[in-house]
């Protein structure tokens, strides 16, 4: 409380740089909340400038030097409130945490002798959402200043001041970059900038650990072991020590070393022994290594581990996403009924309802519960923001089972235009549409299917349902050449919807079954082959051990 004295104010500061789509969010966001808004412009030429100028922000120019901690900084030298809270473009503030900001700014001491951090949720339509705690608050005081050219951090400036850092639980939601190429090129921006810091003498172990972080991203992962190493070795007590374990694991699994990566893991487990998110790395290590049952013990276990909020981002929901792959794991160990009460565990406890609902929906499908299934499919596509192929085709699948082939078709066609050459899809459309007598569909499937499996195409006009069926068990044929196994048995299904006496067909579908191992289910093809006319000495080469 300021017990009567003058109220403290709170100041927004920003950089920008050709933010016209994004800026004007953040700005409707803080209206009313902060006494006054300070941005620095680094070179717009879209109309950033006016629209900031438009909400009442002082605006001020800073040519770019390939520096974010000055262009911060010269920010800050403008603004004159008590306190500073610092955003980006493509921050946003939701009612209820503009009231909670309210609120603090009510709260903040004259002193000005503390600092305060706000979650993060960082969330982009093509990556899944991270949460970390970042120092956003500062008071506005000489001394106070952010360092490094980029990833800036202001609380090495805190700390000498002695300026006490304290949590809150309001929430930024970071939209970010939403495509990978544009990742690339900000990790590359910062690798060039962070290279050019060390070589004029400023070597940090920060700078090496955020050139790991940049090196992750361009898929360098040799060179950013290199640097987490380097990092290391010259402070092993940065905020990011933590994290650095999961990053190096990581990288070390997409070079195909999953042991390494276990070693890795568990060296930061000694250091980290109630880590959370540490044992769930170790869970993804074990799955990429086979070693299901371990992976799903180390799951389980960091479902029950409290999830410790840091500077550094990891799933805002870790212990109900680990019971998801708690289930995935035990469903790769053959223990699907134990993985089914895992996924219900799991949706009970707050994971990402259309994860939970889509793995629970596949083990049932797995386990023959269709109509159980099909509900829980179903909840995950209504949850779904976008076209989810898998889901897609599993939904499909069962419509197709439950003989409802035009919602089977409806929606192999929605993935098509997500993906016109997407295989299960062109596949499944091709078998819908000779049930629904979809000629056109059946012919468009058929020519997208030969073109993706280099077919040849026919010399002359089809005028048979004979001739459509050799046409699909060529396919066949070729996909079974290519190891594409379920949609070679899924045209030679079709072939013989098309000719029931297509006794290549027959001995197709007996091939596939041989390669699985189903010696039953071979044997009765290869007695409609031979009922169908096939060649007996083509069938009893089949029979050869």
């Amino acid at each position: 409380m300021n017990g009567g004295r003058e109220p403290v104010t709170l100041g927004a500061v920003m950089i920008v740089k050709n933010e016209e789509l994004s800026l004007p969010g953040i700005l409707s966001d803080i209206q009313g909340v902060v006494d006054e808004i300070c941005i620095v412009d680094t070179g717009s030429t879209d109309r950033t400038v006016a629209l900031a100028e438009a909400h009442g922000a002082h605006v001020h120019h800073f040519p770019w030097c390939d520096d974010f901690s000055a262009a911060r900084n010269r920010s800050i030298e403008h603004a004159g409130s008590d306190y500073l809270i610092w955003l980006d473009a493509d921050d946003r503030i939701d009612d209820t945490d503009r009231t909670a900001l309210s609120a603090l700014k009510k709260r903040l001491r004259k002193e000005r002798d503390r600092a305060y951090t706000l979650r993060v949720l960082g969330c982009s339509s093509d990556t899944p959402d991270t949460l970390f705690h970042q120092t956003r608050i500062v008071p506005n005081r000489p001394g106070v200043r952010f360092e490094g050219r980029v990833h800036e951090q202001i609380l090495p400036s805190l700390r000498r001041l002695g300026i006490r850092v304290e949590q809150t639980g309001i929430t930024i939601r970071h939209t970010g970059y939403h495509d990978e190429q544009a990742r690339i090129t900000k990790a590359r921006r910062n690798l060039d900038i962070l290279r050019s810091e060390i070589s004029d003498g400023m070597e940090t172990a920060n700078a090496h650990f955020f050139m790991a972080m940049a090196c992750i991203t361009l898929k360098e992962y040799e060179e950013c072991l290199e640097h987490i190493h380097r990092a290391r070795a010259l402070r092993n007590d940065e905020d990011w020590l933590h994290f650095s374990f999961t990053v190096s694991a990581e990288c070390l699994l997409r070079l195909g070393r999953p042991a390494d990566a276990q070693a890795e893991i568990k060296s930061g487990l000694g250091l980290f022994p109630s880590s959370a998110l540490l044992t769930f790395s170790l869970g993804r290590s074990y799955m990429e290594a086979g070693m299901y049952g371990e992976a799903a013990t180390a799951f389980r276990k960091a479902s029950t581990l409290p999830a410790i909020e840091d500077s550094y981002p990891s799933p805002p929901t870790l212990g109900p996403l680990a019971l998801v792959l708690c289930g995935n794991a035990l469903e790769k160990a053959g223990k699907t009924a134990e993985a089914i009460e895992t996924y219900r565990l799991a949706l009970a406890s707050g994971a990402d309802p259309k994860a939970a609902h889509q793995a629970l929906g596949m083990a049932l499908l797995k386990r023959g519960d269709v109509q159980a299934s099909l509900g829980h499919l179903r909840e995950a596509k209504a949850l779904s923001a976008r076209v989810d192929a898998p889901l897609w085709v599993s939904l499909a699948r069962i419509h197709e089972y439950m003989r409802d082939e035009p919602s089977a078709h409806d929606l192999y066609t929605e993935v098509l235009r997500d993906d016109p050459s997407h295989g299960e899809a062109l596949v499944g459309l091709l078998a819908t549409s000779i049930g629904m007598n979809d000629v056109d569909s059946f012919f468009h499937a058929l020519e997208r299917l030969m073109t993706r499996t280099s077919t040849a195409f026919p010399d002359h006009e089809i005028e048979s349902l004979e001739e459509c069926a050799e046409l699909c068990l060529a396919v066949g044929l070729r996909l079974r050449e290519m190891g594409e196994n379920n949609l070679a048995m899924r045209m030679a299904e079709s072939a013989v919807r098309l000719d029931p006496s297509c006794a290549s067909a027959f001995l197709l579908q007996a091939d596939v079954y041989r390669d699985r191992g189903e010696t039953a289910r071979m044997a009765a093809c290869l007695e409609e082959a031979l009922k169908h006319g096939a060649d007996r000495r083509e069938v009893l080469e089949r029979l050869q051990p």
